[in-house]
């Protein structure tokens, strides 16, 4: 299977939703996309995804200073655990907010077209399934420069 964005591949969101279920497409985001659109509200998908995610990093920092505190005055080796704790949440708080999103896409059209339009999706797919699916060289250049390319 090869890795496709939205500039390379144009796949609406039923079209998508149809290669899914026939086991021919798996959609994916990159993590930092993920953690870069949940500070955009205007991007939010109408499920409760940037909530969960910020209100788990917000949980996070709290149990980090309770470990610096009790590092303080109870024992130095609070720190240590926390410190351990946050990134392991972390790193699976990140990966979680992705999949919310990936479930987002499946029921929000709307949602999944403003992130097309971001090229925030990677499609894996095999390469004769993407080829009816491919993007027209200017289609690609205006979709990357924002403008249509002047004609010779």
């Amino acid at each position: 299977m090869t890795e496709f964005s939205c500039i390379e591949v144009d796949i609406s969101h039923s079209k998508m939703l149809e290669l899914r279920r026939a086991g021919k497409l798996n959609l994916g985001m990159d993590h930092e996309d993920a953690m870069k659109l949940a500070h955009m509200p205007q991007y939010a998908p109408k499920t409760t995804a940037n909530a969960a995610f910020k209100f788990w990093n917000f949980i996070m920092i709290v149990g980090l200073f309770y470990t610096l505190y009790l590092s303080f005055t109870d024992a130095w080796w609070w720190f240590l655990i926390g410190i351990i704790s946050v990134s392991v949440a972390f790193k699976s708080n990140k990966k979680g907010h992705v999949q919310n999103y990936l479930d987002a896409a499946m029921v929000d059209e709307v949602f999944y077209e403003r992130l097309v339009e971001l090229d925030a999706w990677l499609y894996k797919m095999n390469e004769e399934d993407a080829a009816p699916l491919y993007r027209s060289l200017v289609s690609q250049l205006t979709k990357f420069s924002g403008k249509a390319p002047e004609p010779k």
